[in-house]
């Protein structure tokens, strides 16, 4: 009994201490410190660092789809992504240059904590974001305020083109969304929400009541042999009683939705193998997937992705009737 108070308070202390370092060296480079929504308007949190590649794309596409304002934590970039999201309107630049191997999760509740009310949606650089079935934002939004949910499970679908390494990374970012339009379903695993012995962070999930299943495998685990989880609780409603991030896949204490939203992800984009040099070299991170696709690349300029089987991407539709994605029959019903 004394040694779990004990550990209890210990974990407290330290998570005190972890939030305290981290406001202390958080710096507003650019736009308000604070943003207010309402309960229908949608703000992204994202963690970057040297993201310049991605940023014009990535600020363009979540603007168009209708979201009030972006928070961007820096890391400590040494490209222009800070210059480029200067340039965009409704768009905070925060810096911390503590690592993200150990505090990212504390950086991306910092960031979130510019925004009051409203819903929250973490991406990252590679990552945009496709409303279940295509639907606007607001209309997303009023339907989870209605059912009472407060968070959303999106899936990671990997693009790739089927075309040699020496071709696409010399390609820019808008060439890749326009031309990286195939997906893999080979390998993909599917786990039941509350599943205990295969989602190494079960325990987060206890306090959250959902039954949307959850994915694991798909084409980085057919191709570079990744233990990827490619579900996260990205959409998570800004409110008390509501742990926006506990992991980077998930929040706790939430009611999540009957339907799943997609993250286009575009890990594959580009010089993407040179990325993961950098990676491997900086030890930035300890999951070791950027050292599985560099030894799986073969060939290096000649690697071509060649999964068993591969599709053309037809928006989140299709991906709904292939049983990737979920939308519940009241979904439908509001939406249409």
């Amino acid at each position: 009994m004394f040694q779990r108070i004990f550990n209890g308070i210990s974990r407290r202390a330290r998570a005190i201490a972890t939030r305290v370092r981290v406001a202390r060296g958080m710096v507003v480079l650019h736009g308000p410190a604070r943003v207010t929504l309402r309960d229908d308007e949608v703000a992204v949190i994202a963690l970057v660092k040297d993201a310049a590649y991605f940023m014009p794309a990535f600020l363009a596409h979540h603007q168009r789809l209708g979201v009030r304002h972006i928070v961007l934590i820096d890391n400590g970039s040494t490209d222009a992504t800070v210059a480029i999201a200067q340039g965009f309107a409704d768009v905070t630049v925060l810096r911390n240059t503590l690592p993200a191997k150990q505090y990212e999760i504390a950086l991306r509740v910092a960031g979130a904590r510019v925004v009051q009310g409203g819903w929250l949606l973490f991406a990252d650089a590679d990552e945009l974001f496709e409303a279940p079935l295509g639907a606007p934002l607001p209309q997303l939004t009023a339907y989870l305020n209605q059912r009472e949910f407060t968070a959303m499970v999106t899936q990671m679908l990997d693009l790739f083109a089927p075309a040699p390494y020496a071709q696409t990374k010399g390609w820019d970012y808008a060439t890749v969304i326009a031309r990286a339009d195939r997906y893999s379903l080979g390998q993909m695993e599917t786990l039941p929400y509350h599943e205990q012995t295969r989602i190494d962070f079960s325990w987060f999930l206890d306090a959250n009541h959902g039954e949307v299943a959850l994915k694991r495998g798909g084409l980085r685990a057919e191709v570079f042999g990744e233990a990827c989880f490619l579900s996260k609780h990205s959409l998570v409603r800004n409110i008390a009683g509501v742990a926006v991030m506990v992991h980077p896949h998930c929040a706790s204490g939430v009611r999540v939705a009957d339907v799943t939203g997609l993250l286009r992800h575009y890990k594959l984009a580009g010089d993407y193998l040179a990325r993961d040099a950098a990676s491997v070299a900086a030890g930035t991170w300890d999951h070791a997937e950027d050292a599985k696709r560099l030894a799986a690349a073969v060939g290096g300029d000649a690697f071509v992705i060649t999964p068993a089987q591969s599709q053309v991407y037809a928006g989140p539709g299709l991906l709904v009737d292939q049983g990737f994605l979920e939308a519940s029959d009241a979904y439908r019903a509001f939406i249409t």
